[in-house]
């Protein structure tokens, strides 16, 4: 680690990776309230509206696995600079959209270019620290990204009742310039010396051919990408239910969302202060099995026809704690048999997990009939799968 880390110009460099990791939850979480009035300004249907969410998490999902080579190649700050003035230029294309079509165009490249921000703060955290310097600042730009993920839903819900739909890009819009200004000033080239100087995505995606056989990484990355989609369908349907269903102002809905990222938070810090006591592999298995319950409880709540926004954003705040229990065991498991290529690793599995999650809002869309009955239903489906996806096969096989 060349710094201390208590050293002002690391709380400087870390404000920026900061701003670069909460890339995903200012593009989605924002936009989450939204949806119902985006759908019924341009008439289109429920699960049209979804493909918002899909298109964006596809792309930036498929452009994960490109970036790491790329800025190997070209440099971290040109490619951080290059990619995030596109993010800007796509998001204001959303916020004037005049068709539908256009905004999903639009979002996709917007998705497309988001996926450089946080593959890049790692890159460059592995850079400037090394290995073991790298995991206390990865503390502190993660315990940062917390704010970003509560704060972003509420925002997105008072901006949709204040402006419309289209505040929520114009939000973006001005995060992205915020985030080219502080990398343009305060993040210098961090691109090692001994880096490759040549780019073919050929030899990159044969080296995800070889990693996916992996019977560790095949085992956790399945057990995540399925827990990711059911958390998707928090993402992308809670609204619809809140918001859409149940009648909610937007901005209260917003409020009710951030429940959801609290509750992540706070599974993730208690894994990571008691997970070398207790084991990634009771933490898996304990996320889960607390997340079958809570989502249980959500579809419960929806056949009781209990039509109060608490009644799913309480059963979401329990789901979500065992999902930050869940989530980085498994990212950390399905990474760990590759120390000379986790950065690959988790590219490749960030992909998997986020082409899950797309598909897990098309299907939301498409189920959503204004109660939490298909919402519940399928979060608890996905939420069983990830349970008996790993518990009986982990001894086995680890």
């Amino acid at each position: 680690m060349n710094k201390s880390a208590t050293a002002p110009g690391v709380f400087v460099i870390g404000a920026v990776l900061t701003l670069l990791v909460a890339a995903n939850p200012v593009s989605t979480d924002t936009l989450a309230p939204g949806i119902p009035a985006l759908r019924d300004f341009f008439g289109v249907s429920t699960s049209s509206a979804n493909l918002v969410f899909s298109t964006y998490v596809f792309a930036f999902g498929f452009m994960q696995l490109v970036y790491g080579p790329i800025a190997d190649r070209f440099g971290r700050r040109p490619v951080l600079l290059i990619a995030m003035s596109l993010y800007c230029v796509a998001t204001v294309l959303c916020a004037f959209a005049p068709t539908f079509e256009t905004l999903l165009c639009a979002r996709a490249l917007q998705g497309a270019a988001a996926a450089a921000a946080p593959a890049l703060a790692r890159a460059v955290i592995r850079d400037l620290y090394g290995v073991d310097g790298s995991r206390k600042v990865m503390s502190y730009v993660m315990s940062a990204f917390g704010i970003f993920a509560i704060g972003a839903p509420a925002i997105g819900g008072i901006l949709v009742a204040w402006k419309g739909w289209q505040a929520s890009f114009f939000f973006c819009a001005v995060y992205a310039l915020v985030t080219i200004a502080a990398v343009f000033v305060y993040l210098k080239e961090t691109r090692p010396e001994s880096a490759p100087t040549s780019f073919k995505l050929s030899t990159t995606f044969a080296l995800y051919v070889r990693l996916t056989p992996n019977p560790q990484f095949a085992l956790n990355c399945i057990t995540n990408l399925l827990m990711y989609s059911a958390m998707f369908v928090w993402l992308s349907g809670s609204m619809l239910v809140i918001v859409d269903g149940y009648g909610i102002r937007p901005d209260i809905g917003g409020l009710l969302f951030a429940f959801g990222s609290a509750g992540f938070m706070a599974g993730a810090a208690f894994a990571g202060r008691l997970g070398t006591r207790i084991g990634p592999h009771k933490l898996i298995i304990s996320g889960s099995a607390i997340a079958i319950v809570a989502a249980a409880m959500i579809l419960l709540l929806g056949y009781m026809q209990i039509r109060t926004g608490l009644a799913v954003a309480l059963p979401a705040l329990v789901w979500m704690f065992g999902h930050g229990l869940h989530y980085p065991q498994s990212m950390a498991a399905a990474v760990a048999p590759f120390p000379e290529n986790a950065g690959a690793a988790s590219s490749l599995i960030g992909f998997y997990q986020t082409t899950a999650g797309a598909i897990a809002a098309v299907a939301i869309g498409a189920l959503h009939d204004g109660s939490a009955i298909p919402f519940g239903g399928l979060m608890l489906g996905l939420s069983i799968a990830a349970l008996f996806a790993y518990a009986p096969f982990y001894r086995r096989f680890l």
